[in-house]
């Protein structure tokens, strides 16, 4: 296992712990532990590979656990590598960002599915953690505000689903940000209640470019102006958008969907959202977390 600190003249690794965890099926079936030397290594010997064995490796810098992509492993094998890159941990989170973040509305039984798309910017060359804690004690890294009454939560890509919290109007991830730029993409529904629905969205990053998509047909949105236009998502829907812009932190996006029925409508599959916001690469993302955390689940 080889360790390298992407952070400039970050701390050195040696002396890190370092665990390695073997999979055979997707099923862990070993754990090894060692440091790492002053050669930014750590050598874990009579490893028995095989069909579908896999090794992945984590690194405890700083406090918090970084990972390795999964290493088959096969018989006979002599000697295989896995590089793990860490980085110093910062608790000041005042440069994080949204380059964009996209809303699209749309019926989903006797409900409105919200599908959110954060484009979320890390610019610096270290890991952004956080001191605030939970019940559980685990770090509250990344908060982001939810309409109140937000049900049916699911998320893809970014977010670990065992790595995240909940309030009654919001969710956190606990784990670090690295550096750079990630898609983030999650969905919840409102339910319907009445011909009319409120909402209240509060940005919680410095957003760049705001947009607000509607498939609600003839269900009108109000309170955002005239919609900007009119295109078709990936689904072919026809939908209105409105282009709300530069938004800072902690700004309260406040519209209503008038015209909703109780009645139940045709049930949507998830959004396919590249076709909307040009293709996005899915690239591997090294997610960071205390390792006191590492079996807490939600």
């Amino acid at each position: 296992v080889e360790v390298i600190n992407g952070t400039e003249n970050g701390y050195a690794v040696a002396g890190d712990n370092a665990t390695l965890t073997i999979y055979e099926h997707n099923k862990p079936i070993g754990r090894f532990e060692g440091k790492i030397g002053s050669d930014g290594k750590a050598v874990f010997e009579n490893i028995q590979g095989g069909e579908h064995v896999a090794a992945f490796a984590q690194v405890f810098h700083e406090g918090m656990s970084f990972g390795s992509n999964a290493v088959v492993l096969e018989a006979g094998q002599e000697q295989a590598n896995a590089q793990v890159q860490v980085f110093d941990v910062s608790y000041d989170a005042s440069g994080l960002s949204a380059k964009t973040h996209h809303i699209i509305l749309k019926r989903q039984d006797n409900s409105v599915l919200l599908t959110e798309y954060i484009q979320l910017v890390n610019p610096s060359d270290m890991a952004i953690g956080s001191k605030e804690k939970d019940s559980g004690g685990r770090p509250m890294v990344l908060m982001i505000p939810l309409p109140k009454g937000f049900q049916n939560f699911t998320s893809s890509s970014y977010f670990e689903p065992q790595a995240l919290g909940f309030t009654e109007e919001s969710f956190y991830d606990t784990m670090g940000v690295p550096p750079g730029s990630h898609e983030i993409i999650f969905s919840y529904t409102l339910e319907i209640k009445s011909g009319t629905m409120d909402v209240t969205k509060k940005i919680s990053l410095p957003t760049s470019h705001f947009v607000l998509y509607s498939q609600l047909g003839e269900n009108k949105i109000q309170g955002l102006g005239d919609a900007t236009g009119e295109l078709a998502l990936g689904d072919g829907t026809p939908s209105e958008y409105f282009v709300l812009g530069d938004i800072p932190a902690g700004k309260e996006v406040k519209f209503k969907i008038a015209g909703l029925s109780t009645s139940v409508g045709n049930k949507s599959s998830w959004i396919i959202l590249a076709v909307v916001f040009g293709v996005i690469t899915v690239v591997a993302v090294l997610r960071l977390r205390r390792p006191e955390n590492q079996t807490v689940s939600v």
